[in-house]
């Protein structure tokens, strides 16, 4: 006696053999479209041969498609310690003015509670059509108030094929999600094959909104660039000679008083050891000293 099994037979055991990998699953689904396109093969291979003799005829050009691009400008400022929180709320007034959909503060830092010593930092996500336009503004607003760009510098990376293969796993996930799901609706079979079909579009699913999630976070560092500023206090005088000397004087303190900490510290460290050693050393300095003074006393003269 033959038994007659159903091309969709056929598919849906193999996805229960595969239901532990979404990519085996999807070759079960695959599986079960080979059967069912079987009967249309003779049928296209006529259409085939007709489109590739049109491709031959006049071929139409290949489009070429734009790099995507994230950028990450890198700034730093000189200018007198005491104007860097001024500097830094005029950039962020500069960064509000364009509004929240063109430019976004993604951090502020400040450190130092003297003016030579002063630091800060600030960072930015701008529009990048407008981007490389607004660090000229960041600048003309630092020269403004005193400072002086001691650092520039732009980093970019090409995610064009990140982007591609985040489309491309999205696609190719949002097909596995329909056909598990159509199955499911449209199939009888055991509880079991059932859970296990369920289970497998669970976790299809769940790599399909990784995917959106990593897609929308490729495309979002495209769309807006990273504009990293640094502040650090120098002299009031702007001359590049005189902020030069002045720079060197500002580092050579900053050495002198690294030094005095590491000496005081050293100190701090040791001085609980001299107050306990200290008054013994002293006292076997003294009964050496005596003991001498006595030898020298009895020997003849």
């Amino acid at each position: 006696m033959r038994i007659k099994v159903g091309p969709w037979a056929i598919g849906l055991l193999a996805l229960l053999a595969a239901c532990g990998s979404p990519e085996r699953a999807s070759e079960a689904v695959s599986a079960m479209d080979v059967t069912e396109a079987a009967a249309d093969a003779s049928a296209s291979g006529g259409a085939a041969e007709q489109a590739d003799a049109a491709q031959g005829e006049g071929a139409a050009p290949v489009a070429l498609a734009v790099p995507r691009i994230a950028y990450i400008y890198k700034l730093g400022y000189r200018l007198p310690g005491a104007d860097i929180p001024e500097l830094q709320q005029a950039h962020v007034a500069l960064c509000d003015k364009l509004g929240a959909s063109r430019c976004q503060v993604a951090g502020m830092q400040s450190a130092g509670g003297e003016a030579d010593y002063a630091s800060g930092s600030l960072k930015l996500r701008v529009a990048s059509a407008i981007a490389r336009q607004f660090t000229g503004q960041l600048t003309a607003a630092a020269q403004a108030r005193g400072g002086r760009g001691v650092d520039s510098a732009i980093e970019a990376e090409d995610v064009s094929k990140q982007i591609v293969d985040a489309s491309a796993r999205i696609r190719q996930r949002e097909l596995l999600v329909a056909r598990l799901t159509e199955i499911l609706r449209t199939r009888q079979g055991s509880v079991g094959d059932l859970v296990a079909a369920e289970r497998a579009v669970a976790q299809a699913q769940e790599e399909l909104d990784q995917a959106k999630g990593w897609l929308a976070e490729l495309t979002g560092r495209v769309a807006f660039s990273t504009v990293e500023i640094g502040y650090g206090a120098q002299a009031a005088d702007s001359g590049s000679l005189g902020a030069q000397l002045s720079d060197t004087f500002a580092e050579s303190g900053s050495l002198f008083v690294i030094g005095l900490r590491t000496l005081l510290t050293i100190l701090i460290v040791l001085a609980p050891w001299a107050l306990v050693f200290g008054p013994l050393v002293w006292l076997g300095l003294r009964w050496r000293r005596r003991r001498a003074a006595r030898a020298a006393a009895v020997e003849p003269s």
